[in-house]
């Protein structure tokens, strides 16, 4: 475990430290420009469901962290620069939350996504009891995960007892994590890793 977490960390330091030396003095405003490259990184990195992104996005997010610091640093320590000290730390500060408000929008963003390539689709389940349909998927081998459009009329499915009742209803067999409104009448749910969510009657099974 020791040795894991010291070559983690060598690959992580050692490219830090040669992109410090080889751009440090390359570039005006790079501070800056690191600092807004991390924060939208950030937002990306929040967004992303991918594995790889997740697994390997996070060491580059460490390794663009320790070089913006370290220029941010060295750029004030030359130019004495108040503002751009202030923006950098800033958008540092910021990137974070970012990610975080990034990821709780997901459900949201994948939705609006979907509606803008599927129009005729989104109109059937906007009139339409017991809709269910996948519209993303990631994850690896053995570890899948979806997000599920599901519609419904007369129950509000981000209340459980209403949810129950809408699976009953609709017969529709779906062990759900997380439900969102996105839209009157349209949920995105967020079945269990691994869980199977679909209708028992339903051509898209």
């Amino acid at each position: 475990m020791i040795f894991i977490i010291i070559i983690m960390s060598l690959i992580v330091i050692l490219p830090s430290i040669f992109i410090f030396f080889v751009i440090r003095n390359k570039f005006r405003n790079l501070d800056i420009f690191l600092s807004a490259s991390f924060f939208i990184l950030c937002i990306y990195y929040g967004s992303s469901n991918d594995f790889f992104i997740f697994f390997f996005g996070l060491f580059i997010l460490i390794c663009l962290l320790f070089v913006s610091v370290a220029i941010i640093f060295n750029h004030f320590k030359e130019n004495k620069s108040v503002r751009n000290l202030i923006i950098s730390v800033f958008l540092i500060i910021c990137a974070p939350v970012a990610a975080i408000t990034s990821s709780k929008l997901y459900p949201y963003s994948i939705f609006y996504q979907w509606v803008l390539f599927h129009p005729m689709q989104f109109e059937e389940a906007k009139g339409q009891e017991g809709f269910l349909y996948e519209i993303d998927s990631w994850g690896f081998a053995g570890m899948d995960s979806s997000l599920m459009l599901a519609s419904s009329q007369s129950y509000n499915l981000s209340v459980s007892d209403d949810l129950k009742l809408w699976k009953m209803k609709n017969k529709i067999v779906c062990d759900v994590s997380r439900v969102y409104k996105v839209y009157p009448n349209l949920y995105t749910i967020f079945p269990y890793t691994n869980a199977e969510c679909y209708k028992k009657d339903d051509i898209y099974k």
